[in-house]
């Protein structure tokens, strides 16, 4: 200031000053007023924010493929407190109808005496802390729980200090409890990195993935994406839908004997989204477009029983803006719709397959929610690793992305164990097929070495397309 001070007495005249100087204390200074400091609030408030460690998410899927399941809890404050911070962490019966409400769902309260929470859920983080130590809660099965239903277990933290400040997006943390217990697990180990497959289901029959384990016995791949159903306008309804064409279709009217005996096997079944050459597209739906566009998504997966959805963006003509369903293509337009299907499905999967104007590390922050609440993974184009976006973890990205009919991608033993080490949760083979096996195996042969520091058992039996028979290689 004092360098602008002296600039203007250099280069304006003495009168001039003194003009300027009577007016601004005419003009600007007001004695007597009260100062507005609301805005400078902010400044003192910490706020808190409590996640599920596992997933880095406040709503998060509890698989229990036992009689009890264990994650860690954390608070996490938005800086140091300086003080000492007293917390408590407690099941909020009541929030379930609530989230009920705000998801359009009807998950059924898990019983709250069948949950613990360590040291009845209180602690205290040092002045210098800005995440809490891990907080354990362990859910126990209850007799008369269902299979595939969805329970909700709503927790709650709480603090007296002072300057400890909650919204209520981030005072609650969400268990969303399945019971799998009468499935295998797909575990490869604690923090084991997943294999996700996506499938040309055009050419090949996706039961094919039964036929690929590991030498311990576990399932080498944990997701399995049909590729791909499509998103269309429907002029007739003047919508945006979901179409399909006759080869997924085929697989959804024989769910139970094509998609089903992956799920019983302990493998996500996944839906990919991607353009069909009409002005619709997974980047370029307006906002009431995004929000009635996912609760169809929402009722697509409920109805056939699926995991969630892979958005890809691609094939898509430019957006016809007269039309209030669509919107400039864009990022913003891509994080909407995943925002929206996180919220319309919490309980299902939303990914994407980093193309077009959905990269992870572009994500938006939509009504200040972080990509890494509304993105539960994110995988790379051919070759290269998915990078995290705000709020993300490399958890939550692929480390890389195999082409197997083509050769694409490197899946060498070193990279896989690298891409591991480095913290990355996910990897990605695409196409796989039986009539490539020559060399398609070997290739998964190295990554699982590099992943699991075990090899994978050679297949020996194949499905042909359409077709349930267990044929031999």
């Amino acid at each position: 200031m004092n360098i602008i001070h002296h600039i203007i007495r250099g280069i304006l005249p003495s009168a001039l000053l003194a003009t300027l100087a009577l007016a601004s204390c005419e003009g600007d200074i007001q004695l007597g007023q009260q100062t507005d400091d609301s805005r400078y609030a902010s400044a003192s408030r910490i706020n808190g924010l409590l996640v599920d460690k596992s997933t880095n998410k406040n709503s998060s899927v509890a698989e229990m493929y036992a009689d009890t399941y264990n994650t860690d809890l954390a608070l996490r404050l938005t800086k140091r407190p300086q003080r000492g911070v007293d917390v408590q962490i407690a099941v909020d019966e009541a929030y379930a109808a609530t989230y009920n409400t705000l998801h359009d769902t009807d998950f059924e309260l898990f019983p709250t005496s069948h949950v613990t929470i360590a040291h009845d859920g209180k602690f205290l983080l040092a002045p210098d802390d800005q995440a809490s130590p891990a907080v354990r809660v362990t859910l126990t099965a209850f007799e008369g729980m269902e299979k595939d239903k969805t329970y909700i277990v709503p927790l709650a933290a709480s603090s007296p200090t002072e300057g400890i400040t909650f919204d209520e997006a981030s005072v609650h943390a969400v268990l969303l409890v399945k019971d799998y217990r009468d499935r295998p697990t797909p575990d490869k180990g604690k923090d084991a990195v997943k294999t996700v497959l996506y499938f040309e289901i055009n050419d090949v029959n996706p039961l094919n993935a039964l036929e690929f384990l590991t030498q311990s016995g576990h399932y080498f791949f944990d997701d399995v994406v049909l590729f791909a159903a499509n998103i269309n306008w429907d002029n007739d309804r003047k919508r945006v839908i979901v179409k399909n064409n006759e080869n997924i279709q085929f697989l959804l009217d024989h769910n139970d004997q094509f998609l089903q005996p992956l799920r019983e096997a302990g493998m996500r079944v996944i839906v990919s989204i991607l353009g069909n050459h009409d002005q619709t597209g997974v980047a370029q739906l307006s906002d009431m477009g995004a929000r009635e566009f996912a609760h169809e998504i929402a009722a697509y997966c409920r109805a056939y029983n699926l995991d969630g959805v892979a958005f890809d963006d691609e094939y898509s003509n430019s957006p016809d803006l007269s039309n209030p369903w669509l919107a400039p293509h864009n990022a913003y337009a891509g994080s909407r719709l995943m925002y929206e299907c996180a919220k319309a499905m919490p309980d299902k999967v939303v990914s994407i397959y980093n193309l077009g104007s959905l990269f992870s590390n572009k994500l938006q922050v939509i009504d200040g929610v972080e990509p890494g609440q509304y993105c539960d993974y994110a995988v790379g184009d051919y070759g290269v690793a998915a990078g995290p976006g705000i709020g993300m973890t490399k958890k939550q990205c692929g480390g890389m992305s195999i082409e197997l009919n083509l050769g694409g991608g490197d899946s060498s033993e070193a990279t896989a164990r690298a891409r591991k080490q480095a913290g990355y949760g996910y990897y990605m083979f695409f196409a796989l097929n039986p009539a490539l096996y020559n060399s398609q195996v070997s290739r998964m042969k190295n990554a699982c070495r590099g992943l699991y520091d075990e090899e994978l058992a050679e297949p020996k039996y194949k499905y042909a397309k359409n077709s349930t028979e267990r044929m031999p290689l």
